[in-house]
């Protein structure tokens, strides 16, 4: 039997893990599962049904003995430990413990130390769910406990160093351009032409005369969309931030004024086909 679950390296869940051990780098001390509390904070909540097959699979493979992170809980929940890390595997095995009486009950842990407030709480829990291969909608999900946490530091006078999305992709593992798509997704294009110079979201100097600012992932697919219908038509076709420009005449000087009118609604009086 392997130390460890392998495997859940694909978008979908499957049913081992790829935990790494750190019981052989960090002291550890087994406990009770039932002596360990649920985060609220952790942004990942898995369905009912993964956590099921989840179980399955530890349940077949014996026991997990890859560490949970935990801090000592102060707050007189009943339980001594509030976990950090490991949301996944707690709640399957404490569903393998309603279901089998031979279930694993004891778990090693590591105990981290108590977070100073709420933000240091979930950073510490977003990065140690880095290990984890996400769908794209999780990995939307984590952005945005990132996106949150950056502003928040903003707000407060604490804004981390670099770009925004420099600071989430390097933490997340994932390219600039898919964290730039996923804070549009998440925040919209519009930008305010006062904000910090420094900060990440200032364009240059004709893009910050708009009052909407396109960052760089939206400028690529709009170019994508401009080019296909140029393509398609044979005409030329350009986006000039604020209005799009179409040369109706194609190199074989065809005129296509009217087949613009008509891909508009319009016939051949200008009159709208309803």
């Amino acid at each position: 039997m392997n130390d460890l679950l392998q495997g859940f390296d694909t978008n979908t869940y499957n049913p081992t893990d790829n935990f790494i051990d750190q019981s052989k780098e960090l002291p550890t001390r087994m406990v009770s599962i039932y002596d360990i509390e649920l985060n609220e904070l952790n942004p990942l909540q898995d369905s009912e049904e993964a956590i099921t097959e989840f179980a399955d699979a530890i349940y077949e493979e014996g026991q997990i003995r890859s560490p949970l992170n935990v801090y000592r809980n102060k707050e007189g929940s009943g339980k001594k430990y509030r976990l950090l890390g490991g949301h996944r595997r707690l709640r399957a095995l404490l569903l393998n413990a309603e279901r089998y009486g031979d279930a694993q009950k004891m778990v090693p842990v590591i105990i981290e130390k108590n977070s100073s407030d709420e933000i240091e709480e979930k950073m510490k829990i977003l990065e140690l769910n880095e290990h984890r291969s996400l769908t794209p909608e999780q990995e939307k999900i984590i952005v945005s406990e990132y996106l949150n946490v950056y502003r928040q530091l903003e707000s407060n006078g604490q804004k981390p160093k670099g770009q925004v999305r420099k600071w989430i992709a390097s933490r997340m593992n994932i390219g600039e351009k898919k964290a730039e798509k996923y804070i549009h997704e998440l925040e919209g294009y519009r930008r305010k032409r006062n904000e910090d110079p420094e900060g990440s979201d200032v364009g240059t100097n004709e893009e910050n005369n708009n009052e909407t600012v396109l960052q760089s992932a939206e400028k690529e697919h709009r170019k994508e969309i401009i080019k296909k219908i140029s393509d398609y038509f044979g005409w030329k076709v350009k986006d000039n931030g604020s209005s799009i420009c179409i040369k109706y005449k194609n190199n074989k000087n065809e005129d296509g004024f009217y087949s613009v009118l008509n891909i508009l609604g319009f016939n051949e009086d200008g009159e709208f086909i309803k």
